[in-house]
């Protein structure tokens, strides 16, 4: 089983971290997105197929 990378997962939670790379990843280092475009969003979602019900839960949504 792989170990979680908590480092990771609370730097993506900084606006300017997660700005960084989603442009540079994205948008080969243009700066499309800017910090202050950014909002924290719910993390955790549902959904329900026939009688099922998944739930999801994300490490970070913007």
């Amino acid at each position: 089983m792989a170990e979680k990378d908590i480092t990771q997962k609370v730097l993506e939670q900084y606006n300017d971290v997660f700005m960084d790379i989603v442009n540079v990843l994205l948008f080969n280092g243009e700066m499309v997105v800017r910090e202050d475009d950014l909002i924290d969003l719910p993390t955790n979602s549902s959904k329900k197929i026939g009688k099922k019900i998944n739930y999801q839960d994300r490490d970070v949504a913007k």
